[in-house]
């Protein structure tokens, strides 16, 4: 779709150019600077814009509470709160879903383990609730607990 806009803008850009080379040296002259300076301004815009793109940071800063566990036909939701502690504005976290097998009260062996990406703007010093869906692990396999751990931040970089 933007490959389409850009080869409209080109075409329509092209034909100006060309109606107004038709008219004269002047109106030719004109609309060359005014497309120039068009261009000009919208490369200005994307530089400026591409300095406050998002970047993937290590979790810090970020605390995760599990406060609800619940099974359903399609899935596991585990819902919970977020908070953000850190310094900088969160875009997106990458959490790690794990069902766990517990042989012991301390020791546990993960037995099914999902990638979850959790959209959601948390300004800092912040705290909301979520809620993310994992699949089930497979048939006839035991769930003690699940848990659910933060493995990246997608982040707004200081200005």
């Amino acid at each position: 779709m933007r490959l389409l806009l850009i080869l409209t803008m080109v075409i329509a850009v092209s034909a100006l150019l060309w109606g107004s080379w038709q008219w004269g040296r002047r109106p030719f002259l004109l609309t060359v600077s005014l497309v120039l300076a068009g261009l000009i301004t919208l490369g200005v815009g994307v530089w400026q814009d591409s300095m406050h793109d998002q970047v993937r940071m290590a979790p810090e800063g970020i605390a995760l509470a599990l406060t609800e566990i619940r099974n359903s036909e399609s899935g596991v939701r585990l819902s919970g709160t977020v908070r953000n502690e850190g310094a900088q504005d969160v875009a997106a976290l990458t959490l790690r879903a794990q069902a766990l097998h517990c042989s012991t009260q301390s020791s546990c062996a993960v037995i099914y383990q999902q990638p979850i990406t959790l959209q959601m703007y948390l300004p800092k010093g912040s705290e909301y609730q979520f809620a993310v869906v994992s699949r089930h692990p497979k048939e006839n396999t035991p769930v003690d607990r699940w848990q659910l751990r933060v493995v990246d931040k997608l982040a707004y970089p200081n200005p």
